[in-house]
């Protein structure tokens, strides 16, 4: 975050202070952003915090909450598998095609390389979590 404040900063700052314009500064805010997001998708995952349909957690009797949430780890393991496979598909697409960015001058495929990570990092914790219970974060929610 401090990386993408201080080139969002920079570049205001040349523009309107100095009267020329950081070109590359924007797009490279807008990709640590996108990295942040997915890194930080995955940290949610490992303490519990990502979104899931708690309806669920109501409906099921107390007795069969572990069992549950064995399942609803399993499913969306399964989920980030596809999602990892689909982000590859597109890794390698990107790749093939040669896509860059003319601003920076960098492969597209680089910065794209977060998506079949973070979807290979949260299905092996989901997976952990439907098979192994101990590992499994709290599912109480924190207090907002």
């Amino acid at each position: 975050m401090v990386a993408i404040t201080a080139f969002v900063v920079a570049d205001i700052f040349s523009r309107e202070v100095l009267s020329f314009s950081v070109v590359w500064a924007q797009k490279a805010a807008v990709y640590l952003m996108i990295w942040a997001g997915f890194i930080g998708s995955s940290l949610a995952t490992s303490k519990g915090a990502h979104l899931r349909p708690e309806i669920g957690d109501k409906l099921w009797p107390l007795k069969m909450q572990p069992a549950y949430h064995r399942i609803r780890h399993f499913v969306t393991a399964v989920f980030c598998f596809f999602g990892c496979f689909y982000g590859v598909m597109y890794l390698r697409e990107s790749f093939e095609m040669g896509d860059t960015n003319p601003v920076i001058s960098m492969p597209l495929w680089i910065i794209q390389t977060v998506i079949p990570v973070t979807f290979i990092l949260s299905a092996f914790k989901n997976f952990v979590y439907a098979f192994v219970p101990d590992l499994m974060p709290s599912i109480t929610r924190e207090p907002t």
